[in-house]
């Protein structure tokens, strides 16, 4: 039986808008090839680079400055692109010093794109994989080290997601430009557990997507509590203290409570 992740991988109809393919990674007047080999071998190299002296200044950044623990990111093959030439990159991928975030499905990296760790002014954090070589499934899985709750995280950002998987949670991040789709809130339908949201805070972008997730879920007659981090994203949550499971257990816990009472009041 295909699980609600492979469907995601299998889904090819959504185009990507310019903002996620980014129109460097295809020049004009020629197009790369799908090549799901090549790609994998690149994951697979840069999840070993991590872990060598090479690797050093991009783990000590995700470890140091974005709090992360290592079990979580040797679980979920989290990679260094040193920005080498020498670094294997396929046709397609760009070539960029940062921390290489992989989604993979029956433990096959089927897509991975770039978290640059320190980008310029106006320049973007994330490089993503030119489309023609592998399409973004806008959303994939990591697995905590030891998982300590049932609720899954959904999150913006892999960095956010694998500060729910810090915590003990299995989280789907969402990455790219745009709201959630329908295909999408099918694939989280299809999970079992209670499904938790934990967009950014404000009352702009990630809120607009929450709410737009929920109805989308509410079809399949599925729900998701809306937990807003009350120090901005997750993983800005996550360097506030050294007591993040907890911490971010009892906020689940308080927005449970919250929407109970909420319920309670309409009748």
């Amino acid at each position: 039986m295909r699980s609600a992740f492979d469907y995601l991988a299998a889904r090819a109809g959504q185009r990507p808008d310019d903002a996620l393919v980014g129109p460097a990674h295809r020049p004009p007047g020629r197009r790369c090839e799908r090549d799901p080999e090549g790609l994998a071998r690149y994951a697979r190299e840069c999840a070993a680079t991590l872990w060598t002296p090479a690797g050093a200044p991009i783990l000590r950044w995700l470890t140091d400055e974005r709090g992360l623990p290592e079990d979580v990111l040797r679980v979920n093959e989290i990679g260094a692109d040193t920005g080498s030439r020498r670094q294997f990159r396929p046709d397609g991928m760009p070539r960029a010093a940062g921390a290489v975030l992989p989604t993979i499905v029956d433990g096959q990296p089927i897509y991975a794109h770039i978290r640059v760790m320190r980008p310029g002014p106006d320049r973007t954090r994330y490089l993503n994989p030119a489309y023609d070589l592998a399409p973004s499934p806008r959303m994939c899985r990591y697995e905590p080290a030891r998982r300590l709750h049932d609720e899954i995280v959904i999150t913006e950002g892999a960095i956010d997601g694998l500060s729910a998987a810090a915590a003990g949670y299995v989280a789907v991040p969402f990455f790219g430009t745009g709201c959630p789709d329908a295909s999408h809130a099918l694939a989280l339908a299809r999970l079992p557990g209670p499904l938790v949201m934990a967009f950014d805070p404000e009352e702009g972008k990630g809120q607009r997507s929450a709410a737009h997730l929920r109805a989308l879920l509410a079809a399949h007659q599925r729900t998701a509590l809306n937990v807003r981090p009350p120090d901005g994203d997750l993983n800005e949550c996550l360097l506030a203290g050294d007591d993040w499971p907890q911490r971010f257990e009892a906020a689940i816990a308080d927005a449970r409570r919250a929407e109970t009472i909420g319920r309670s009041l309409a009748g």
